[in-house]
Parts: C-alpha cells; sequence; structure tokens
C-alpha cells in the first residue's frame, strides 16, 4: 500500500453534529490535535465523521452517481444531462464531485478518531466501540468511493500535514481495507445498538455482505469465497433476526411511511433533525453536492404545479418539484408490469395527485380533495372522475412531448418539514432487511444453491404480495402467484436478470441502482450497465421505438465515473483519469 498524502482541503475537520438521540452536541468548527486528547474531542470527530454522510444520503451527488443514466431513471426537464445521457461533458462536470471531495474528508475525520480513542482517557470498551463505529464509517465512504472510481487513494493513517501530492491504490487493496475494518466492526459493535441512527453489528453484517457481494462480481478474483462470505455475512442477519431486532414490515407501503424511519426492517439510517444548524437543512437552491440538505424527494417529482389544473398547487405533502429524473419507460412498462399481484408499483409511485387549494378549482363539479390528476399508466384507462388523466404517451421524453408529467417516486416524501420549499428532515434509510434477503439469494445462486436463492427470494415477494384491501385468502392466492413466476435459480444468467428486477421493484430509487449494473454480468458475461442501457426496450414505445435515452452514447468506458478534474489539477505529480475521459 502507497504511503498516501492527499490535499490540504481533506484536512480540516469541520463539525456539524447531528441525529435526534447522541449527534446533539455543541458544535466544534475546528478539532484540533490538542481538543482530540479528550474523550469530547474523540466523541466529536466520531459526530463529524457520522455527520459527513448527510453530504451523500439525501444530496445531489449521490443521486447522479447511482441513479442517473441506469434502466431505472432518465433526465428529467431539469436533469443532468451529462450523466444520464452520458454525454462528453462528463470529467469537467462537478455533479458527483461531492462523493469524492467529501468522502476523503470523512475518511481522514475518521482515521483521527481511530488515531486519539486510545489516548483519550477512555475505557477500553468504549475505545474499543468508538473505533470500530469509526472503521464502519471509513468502509463505508472507501465503498462508496471504490465502486463509483475504481482505483483511489487509500489512507488508514490520520493527515496533519497538507500535501499536494496523491496517488491511486488498486481496487483490490482498497477492498482489503474495507473488508478489515468491517470485519472488525462486526465483532465489537453490539447486535443492536442502544440510540437511533447509530452503527451496530447488524449494520457492519450486512453492509460486509454486500462489499462481498461486490468484490465476487466486480473482480471475481476470490469469487467463490466471497459469494460464501456474502451468504454467510447475510444468513447471520436472517438466521438470528431476534437477536439483532430485525424483521421485514407486514406491508410494503409501512417501510417507507414518514415517520416509520425506524420500523424492524430498518438496518442503518443517515440522521437528520429540524435544527438547520445541524441539518445545513435550509431552503436549498442548489445541486446540494456541497451542502448537507435532504432534498432527495424533489429530485424524482414533476412539476405538478405547472400542468394546468386550477386548484392544485404546491404544498407540503406533495413536495417540491426539481424534476432532475423521471422513471424509464421499461421501468415503468416491464420491471413494474406486474400491478395486480405485486402491490409495490403503487407504493413505489405516486400516480394520483388530488386538489389542495378550494380558492383555485375551475373544474366544473370538483371540489376539495376531489381528484385534479390520474396518470393510470395505460393508454385507454377505464373513464375516471378526475379534472386530467395523463396516459403514458404524455410522459416528459425530451422527444416531442415536454411538459414535466410522469409518476413521481414517493419514498422520501416528508410531511414534516415546515415550509414548502425548505428541505426535508427526515432520516435516510441507508440499509434494510429486506436487501438482506436479495443478498443471501443472489451469493445463494452463485454457490449453486438455487433452491436456497429461491426462498430468500420468496420471502421478499411474499411481502410484496400483501394487500391490506384483500381478504386472507386473497392474499394466499397472490402469493403463491408470485412464487410461481421466480425462476428455479439454475440458470446463473437467466437467474441475476431476474434477481436485477426483483432489486429493482423492492429497491427502486434507493440510491444503488448504477452500482447494482455495474457490478453484475449477463449469462454471457457482459456487464450489465452496458447490456441494459443498450438493449433494453419497452413494449410500449412512446419515442425512439422504447429505447433508454442514453443506450446511443454508453460506451464500455462508461463502467467508472470520471474522477474530478479538481482533484487531478491540484495534485502535483501525475494522477491519472479514468479511461475514456
Amino acid at each position: 500500500m502507497n504511503k498516501i498524502k492527499y490535499l490540504a482541503v481533506i484536512i480540516v475537520l469541520a463539525f456539524m453534529a447531528s441525529c435526534e438521540d447522541f449527534l446533539k452536541e455543541d458544535p466544534k468548527s475546528l478539532l484540533t490535535a490538542q481538543y482530540l486528547e479528550t474523550e469530547a474531542g474523540v466523541n466529536s470527530a466520531l459526530y463529524s465523521a457520522y455527520s459527513d454522510l448527510r453530504y451523500i444520503y439525501g444530496g445531489e451527488s449521490a443521486m447522479n452517481a447511482t441513479c442517473s443514466g441506469t434502466d431505472e431513471w432518465q433526465k428529467g426537464p431539469d436533469g443532468n444531462a451529462n450523466f444520464n445521457l452520458y454525454q462528453t461533458g462528463m470529467a469537467a462536470d462537478g455533479a458527483i464531485s461531492g462523493l469524492w471531495n467529501w468522502g476523503f474528508t470523512a475518511i481522514n475525520t475518521s482515521n483521527a478518531v481511530i488515531k486519539y480513542a486510545p489516548l483519550c482517557g477512555m475505557s477500553e470498551e468504549n475505545v474499543k466501540k468508538v473505533i470500530a463505529e469509526a472503521k464502519y464509517l471509513r468502509a463505508t465512504w472507501y465503498f462508496l468511493i471504490v465502486q463509483t472510481f475504481g482505483a483511489c487513494p487509500v489512507n488508514l493513517d490520520f493527515i496533519q500535514e497538507p500535501s499536494t501530492e496523491a496517488y491511486r491504490d488498486p481496487v483490490s487493496e482498497v477492498y482489503e481495507a474495507i473488508v478489515a475494518d468491517l470485519t472488525e466492526a462486526t465483532q465489537v459493535l453490539p447486535p443492536q445498538a442502544d440510540e437511533s441512527g447509530r452503527i451496530d453489528a447488524a449494520a457492519a453484517h450486512h453492509l460486509l455482505a454486500k462489499v462481498y457481494l461486490t468484490r465476487a462480481t466486480t473482480t471475481g478474483a476470490n469469487a467463490a469465497s466471497d459469494y460464501q462470505q456474502a451468504y454467510n455475512h447475510a444468513m447471520e442477519l436472517i438466521n438470528n433476526k431476534g437477536m439483532y431486532g430485525l424483521e421485514l414490515e407486514q406491508d410494503f407501503a409501512k417501510v417507507f411511511e414518514p415517520r416509520n424511519e425506524y420500523g424492524p426492517e430498518v438496518i442503518f439510517t443517515v440522521e437528520r433533525n429540524t435544527d438547520i444548524l445541524y441539518n445545513d437543512a435550509g431552503n436549498p437552491s442548489g445541486a446540494g453536492s456541497s451542502s448537507k440538505n435532504s432534498i432527495t424527494f424533489m429530485f424524482f417529482r414533476p412539476n405538478y404545479s405547472a400542468w394546468g389544473i386550477g386548484g392544485l398547487v404546491r404544498d407540503i405533502p406533495y413536495g417540491r418539484p426539481w424534476h432532475r429524473v423521471r422513471p424509464t419507460n421499461y421501468v415503468l412498462d416491464v420491471t413494474f408490469a406486474e400491478r395486480s399481484d405485486d402491490t409495490r408499483y403503487l407504493k413505489t409511485f405516486q400516480t394520483v395527485w388530488l386538489l389542495n387549494e378550494a380558492a383555485g378549482i375551475t373544474a366544473p363539479g370538483f371540489a376539495l380533495g376531489d381528484t385534479a390528476a390520474w396518470l393510470p399508466g395505460v393508454e385507454n384507462p377505464r373513464a375516471a372522475q378526475a379534472v386530467k388523466v395523463f396516459p403514458p404517451s404524455q410522459y416528459y421524453n425530451n422527444n416531442g412531448q415536454t411538459m414535466s408529467i410522469y409518476p413521481a417516486l414517493s419514498k422520501f416524501n416528508d410531511i414534516d418539514r415546515p415550509e414548502v420549499a425548505e428541505s426535508s428532515v427526515r432520516p435516510f434509510i441507508v440499509h434494510r432487511f429486506a436487501e438482506t434477503y436479495l443478498i443471501a439469494a443472489e451469493a445463494a445462486m452463485y454457490l449453486d444453491r438455487p433452491s436456497d436463492a429461491v426462498a430468500m427470494l420468496n420471502v421478499v415477494r411474499d411481502r410484496a404480495a400483501y394487500d391490506a384491501d384483500r381478504s386472507s385468502a386473497e392474499n394466499v392466492l397472490a402469493v403463491q402467484r408470485m412464487r410461481n413466476k421466480v425462476p428455479a435459480m439454475t440458470d446463473h444468467g437467466v437467474g441475476i436478470d431476474f434477481i436485477l428486477e426483483e432489486r429493482s421493484r423492492e429497491l427502486c430509487g434507493e440510491y444503488m441502482r448504477w452500482w447494482d449494473l455495474v457490478r453484475t454480468r449477463t449469462g454471457s458475461g457482459e456487464i450489465q450497465l452496458l447490456y441494459r442501457v443498450r438493449n433494453l426496450v419497452s413494449p410500449t414505445a412512446y419515442s425512439d421505438e422504447g429505447h433508454i435515452p442514453a443506450y446511443a452514447n454508453i460506451r464500455d468506458y462508461h463502467v467508472l465515473r470520471p474522477v474530478p478534474q479538481g482533484q487531478i489539477d491540484l495534485t502535483s505529480n501525475e494522477f491519472p483519469q479514468n479511461p475514456g475521459y
């Protein structure tokens, strides 16, 4: 491993507290070495490291990195053309630079905790726990960075002296550091955290399972061993879910229900509260990559207030429409084609808007609370009592239809914001138990344990079939029909295609799709991102023959994002850009 010296910009440790419980501390603008030698200083550094996750989970940098240019999402009216359409300006575009820049700042903060915790007078038990938390956070950032950019500087020491030197270490070394940190976290941390938003062994096992799965499918160096480790860590949670306090919600709709962010399915959240000082959560006016605003709820929302419907205006429940991305026709028409037995479509997307301003209503016979707009998802829907009905042919598509019309992702809705223009104060759900089952299913398939893979998939799909408005007998029949559609999982090519579709149905919009597609391969060995963006077609084509809009521009080298140009320009030695940019 190279001795890494990194830019001065990552040395300052800004402290912004977070979370209703353990992160409510007095803010410090700078964590000095002298302060770090105290217990309060180490805790402040740890809180700062937690807080830095808010730059990503809730911000636009990670949304552009993980959603844009995939089979799930395409450019919305105000979206980033470079990353959604793989245009030539990606390298100079700073839309995802926050992931790199803040990542290394947070890594150095974690290194400070690891260095000073044994020196600050804490009890030995607390020292081990604090170091394990810091290592989890460090591993999280390295995992985000290596998936996105590939080779990167690996530094496990606290940097105090400014330097303009930086070197990229091999991907294998990055993963070695990640695995070592998370393994220690699984061994030291308690099964359940005693405070909301704090890392525990459950979070460490889940993330470690995901890391092993990613390393297996990305590098292939020790694939069999990595698949086994991924399976083992996922099954540790599944087989001992009572000890870890985990259980799937009965109803998929409950998972992202506002004020239910600490339900039994949730493994780890990035915390926020209503204090602007702690959140940096004021009235957002820019891209959000340089702030800790939580504005995810805005990115996936069409501009419903411009649909020309009197009495439909912006409000807190419907949110502020920044319309950065819209769902692809493929994800709407193919991935979510089953909408009877599988209830997740209407629990993932908003398709109905109600009249919410009595004084503005102009349509005869309509009153407050009546349906203003309905997006039925088909061209010739049944008659409906709505002011306007928008079939898919009227959705925004950059090619003829220009109005901001499409179903809105509803997972991040926030009804507790004090004003329409303000950012969200909801915790961001990073890891949840349903994904643990999907990780176990994928690992089991590659270990040639098809019956185990099917069993894990069925757990997730059984829940997806539940509808509170159906009778028990009807739900049982829906479950059986859902199970009948799961392949035998003996063919890895067929199996991974099904798993990716299932991950999309379950995890759509949850800041992970691009990473899923660059780490997985088709049955013939092609990287799924390239194959799916180039070849997947919606059978109901309303423009460009149903292709995903990025299909014409995506190139083989787009399986890595470009390193921010600022990193290259400010490094005194040669710091290579990723190929193709």
